[in-house]
């Protein structure tokens, strides 16, 4: 079953929110399934100072998908005083067969830089209840954690990296993710794993993630499967995530998109098209076409003090002497040309952070020019190759990493740490002079 765009059909506006996602579309509980909250996953719904989304899943179609939200308070009776939030429902078809529902709301109208408490439910079951904080609506420190290829050990060895990245920054606002979250993206087995791994966390630190190539593989009995272009239905049936990409790549929505958060623009972009010998060929050339003139708009018109994007395989690769030349001249060149700060990235299965770079050369620390970072998170190591040691200031094999990464008005702070909590890295990125 495709993905269809979700759509505000009505709007209930109170003094603490605006909520508005179709009531007809509800669908009647079947006896027999579950109608337990699973899989609770925080995104945004707009901005994120007056903003959140939430999805979630439940086995049985239920009548009245709904969450309730409160202004964060001691007392247990929280239900007292929460709005409810119509929800809107989803029925996904899995592989090899079965259906199962996903659930979104959006919570509009929110106070910034206010801590909330909700739950997701049907007005009878409901989910345990859960916290966030929305941003400030005007440039603030924060932290936020950067993961890259959980990919694999999703059930064994994945769970302690997540826990160690909440352990060391239980205040990060988002959780940054390169892409390859899984090894085959329609798989639901894998995406029940990658759910427990992040436990209640997925709940109350929103998710900011861009696909791989593993997350766009396609059914087995496909023609095509290892064919990548469009991500499963369960990627938008996951994540509630920004819907300003390309304007005539509606059909890749979740794949491309832009959030500003206090003081940062995040640019979360799919680069299959520049960098997988697999992409579907037929597409490749508009799509390249469309993203790189949606790119340069989001980067010309960008009011933060900080840019950051987020991509899954790396401008300077470490391993398997994978080179991307295709996407260095379409993308560096506009990181060049518009200051980009820091690219974070995966795909290598190993650790690497670059000296600054301008065009792929060394400049100082006072001059424009971007960090390039990548990591790996989950279980599957590649072995690293010198051919970028002019290029990067660190590289490391073989352990599970996870990065907090502290915005500040002068500068970013990032601190790498193995699975085991040990620092291994460490660096700083000053505002270039001459740039905003």
């Amino acid at each position: 079953m495709t993905h269809t765009h979700r759509r505000i059909a009505g709007a209930c506006l109170t003094a603490l929110l605006v909520v508005a996602w179709s009531a007809g579309n509800h669908v009647t509980a079947q006896t027999g399934a579950s109608t337990t909250p699973t899989r609770i996953i925080l995104g945004w719904a707009g901005s994120p100072a007056t903003s959140q989304a939430v999805t979630w899943r439940t086995a049985a179609a239920i009548a009245t998908p709904q969450a309730q939200v409160a202004l964060a308070v001691a007392s247990p009776d929280l239900a007292k005083t929460a709005t409810t939030v119509a929800a809107h429902s989803t029925m996904v078809d899995l592989y090899p067969s079965g259906t199962v529902y996903h659930h979104v709301a959006r919570l509009e109208g929110l106070r910034p830089a206010t801590r909330y408490l909700y739950r997701v439910g049907d007005g009878k079951t409901w989910s345990e209840w859960l916290a966030f904080v929305t941003a400030s609506d005007q440039p603030a420190p924060f932290r936020f954690i950067y993961i890259g290829d959980a990919q694999n050990g999703l059930a064994d060895v994945f769970p302690r990296t997540i826990r160690a990245a909440y352990a060391q920054a239980p205040d990060a606002r988002l959780v940054v993710d390169a892409g390859d979250l899984l090894a085959e993206g329609y798989d639901d087995r894998l995406w029940e794993e990658w759910t427990r791994a992040f436990g209640f966390v997925a709940g109350s630190v929103p998710n900011l993630p861009v696909p791989g190539n593993h997350d766009e593989h396609r059914a087995p009995e496909s023609s095509d499967a290892k064919k990548v272009l469009a991500v499963s239905s369960l990627w938008n049936a996951h994540f509630s995530l920004p819907t300003n990409g390309p304007a005539d790549l509606g059909s890749l929505a979740g794949q491309f998109y832009f959030l500003d958060y206090q003081g940062v623009r995040f640019i979360c972009l799919d680069v299959n098209p520049f960098a997988n010998e697999d992409y579907v060929e037929a597409e490749r050339a508009h799509v390249q076409a469309s993203v790189v003139a949606w790119l340069r708009l989001a980067l010309a018109n960008n009011p933060n003090r900080w840019t950051i994007v987020v991509q899954h395989q790396p401008l300077y690769d470490v391993s398997k002497d994978r080179d991307y030349p295709e996407m260095r001249a379409a993308l560096g060149a506009l990181y060049d040309e518009f200051h980009v700060d820091l690219v974070l990235q995966g795909h290598d299965h190993a650790y690497a952070r670059s000296f600054k770079l301008n065009a792929g050369r060394r400049v100082g620390d006072t001059e424009p020019g971007t960090v390039y970072m990548l990591s790996v998170s989950g279980s599957k190591m590649y072995a690293v190759t010198e051919r970028q040691e002019g290029r990067m200031a660190k590289i490391i094999e073989g352990i599970q990493l996870y990065q907090v990464v502290t915005v500040e008005e002068g500068r970013l702070s990032v601190d790498s740490f193995g699975a085991d909590d040990g620092r291994v890295d460490s660096f700083q990125i000053a505002r270039a002079v001459g740039t905003r």
